[in-house]
């Protein structure tokens, strides 16, 4: 027996004791006295119970309301059977609360994408147990105690740009975890999708990157409206020593058109615009040929074997690209000396009158090399086509983190090349971006007159980093501070992003103490920046920002 049934039977017995004490006055008193009394007692107790019952029903109906509407249901039987079964479970450790399922509900309200429960539960009373059967009032000993709750299925329209490290060293179990990290958040966005009122409520870009980004499949010379073959885009135009000394060509011709001479097509891969639109969401405008799109092309490399005495030219190293013929004579009085070797050098990689038809050519050989990335998906809301992206991304190549960044941002961007983002300004809009990388930002120097290997940054002479030359270290600096400068007031991507309401997230996979910095001063803020130890730990920081992204919250 319960303390409190023997309390309540010590009660009741004392009560009846006194009422039928006939002696005198006190008795008569008593009689009327004591019951109110206890009325008033155990009244007071029966309110705190209901209170404390209430509190606890509050709390379980908050649980279940918020389960209904995780749940991919939008019919009220399907949602209350959801929420029922979690209210049950929540309630199962409270047995003296009886759950009144007849008036218990879940609802969405289709006007604002809330769940709306309500719950009604029976209490046992104290007083209806001790004080009324014993004045012969046969009331039930129920007290009913209701809550309400309220879920807000995210009713924001969501832009998110997947934005993933796709280089070399991305091979093995990095990659296979980041595909499976990737195809984790797609689909629990596919499904927090399936949940809104909202039409096209959340909508993914995918963007492998590595050197380059490859922002279509290629496999065609129709020039599209963003993109430039103009003589005078960058890398293009005469060179001349003073007056164009940046330019790759000694003749002035577009690339599109040199695909088109060499009897290929382009593959799809670009470089970064040039300074200050490498950073920026400029729409690109053939008036301003800063702004345009440049496609990929990387050079045919000088013939190795046209030294006699060195078939490297004094050891110097190639990037394996040898295309082409030159065309101009290999004789000792060419290459008598180091400034005669770097003359004959350039003119031999500058000679646009070699581009004439080639076979053979594909992403290990010709203009295409190194574009042999898994093409861009632009945003969408095909979730199938996204899975299959991911599932189709390769491990290629070195890393440049902004040319892959700025890509992302192109495809939740309002303006051209791609135009399929909402306005920033709109309402109950968010943009995603999440950045995801392995490595450092790499521009290779090496022992050659070319002073590195083509990239989607072209060459280092060419100045589109505003140094010209440089140490590998001095390079990534160099790309470090257009992605992100340490310095408060310089213009920078991941600013410039901001500044736009973009919220970024950073995901740093075994990266060293600078790219850390670096990635953690990019991020929204510390909660936005996943630093991650080991392949194993990607699918946790991918699941932590799914969930951030799902969130729901308790508007009620």
């Amino acid at each position: 027996m319960t303390t409190e049934n023997r309390g309540s039977r010590r009660l009741r017995d004392v009560a009846r004791r006194f009422a039928s004490d006939t002696r005198g006055n006190i008795a008569m008193i008593s009689a009327f006295v004591i019951p109110v009394l206890l009325l008033i007692t155990f009244g007071g107790i029966d309110i705190h119970r209901a209170s404390t019952v209430k509190a606890n029903l509050q709390d379980a109906l908050d649980a279940a309301t918020l389960a209904a509407a995780r749940s991919p249901y939008t019919k009220d039987t399907d949602i209350t059977r959801v929420g029922l079964a979690s209210l049950r479970a929540n309630l199962a450790p409270y047995k003296d609360i009886t759950l009144l399922t007849t008036r218990t509900s879940f609802v969405l309200d289709a006007s604002t994408g809330a769940v709306v429960a309500e719950a009604k539960v029976n209490v046992t009373a104290l007083v209806a147990n001790i004080i009324l059967p014993m004045v012969g009032r046969g009331t039930g000993d129920q007290i009913p105690v209701g809550a309400q709750s309220e879920v807000l299925r995210s009713n924001k329209r969501i832009e998110v740009a997947l934005v993933i490290d796709n280089t070399g060293s991305m091979a093995g179990a990095k990659l296979t975890n980041t595909k499976t990290a990737a195809i984790d958040l797609i689909d629990r966005l596919e499904a927090a999708d399936g949940r809104s009122i909202e039409p096209d409520a959340i909508k993914i870009s995918l963007v492998p990157f590595s050197q380059t980004v490859r922002i279509s499949a290629g496999g065609t010379n129709t020039v599209p409206s963003y993109m430039s073959d103009a003589a005078t885009h960058t890398g293009g135009g005469a060179w001349h020593a003073t007056s164009n000394k940046y330019s790759l060509f000694n003749t002035a011709v577009g690339r599109f058109t040199l695909f088109q001479q060499l009897g290929t097509t382009w593959g799809g891969c670009v470089e970064a615009r040039a300074r200050p639109y490498d950073i920026r969401d400029t729409t690109p405008t053939s008036g301003n040929q800063d702004t345009m799109v440049v496609p990929y092309f990387a050079p045919d490399e000088p013939d190795k074997g046209d030294y006699p005495k060195d078939n490297t030219w004094k050891n110097w190293q190639y990037e394996g690209n040898d295309y082409l013929d030159d065309g101009r004579p290999g004789n000792n009085s060419a290459f008598a000396n180091t400034t005669a070797r770097n003359t004959e050098w350039f003119a031999r990689v500058r000679n646009v009158g070699r581009y004439v038809t080639r076979s053979g050519l594909n992403t290990d050989l010709g203009p295409n090399k190194g574009c042999n990335l898994q093409p861009l998906i632009r945003l969408t809301d095909d979730y199938n086509a996204l899975r299959t992206g991911v599932n189709n991304m390769t491990a290629t190549g070195n890393t440049n983190v902004p040319l892959g960044t700025m890509w992302g941002w192109h495809t939740l961007s309002p303006n051209a090349p791609f135009r399929d983002g909402r306005a920033y300004t709109s309402e109950r809009l968010q943009k995603i971006i999440i950045i995801m990388t392995d490595g450092e930002n790499v521009m290779s120097d090496t022992s050659s007159p070319s002073d590195g290997a083509y990239s989607g940054l072209g060459y280092i002479w060419q100045d589109r980093l505003g140094i010209t030359s440089g140490s590998t270290s001095q390079r990534r600096t160099a790309m470090d501070n257009r992605f992100d400068h340490p310095t408060a007031g310089v213009e920078d991507m991941c600013g410039n992003m901001k500044d736009q309401d973009i919220e970024v997230y950073t995901v740093a996979v075994q990266v060293d103490g600078s790219a850390q910095t670096l990635l953690r001063r990019c991020a929204t803020d510390d909660a936005h920046y996943f630093p991650v130890d080991s392949a194993a730990g990607i699918g946790a920081a991918f699941d932590r920002i799914a969930g951030a992204i799902e969130n729901l919250r308790i508007s009620r």
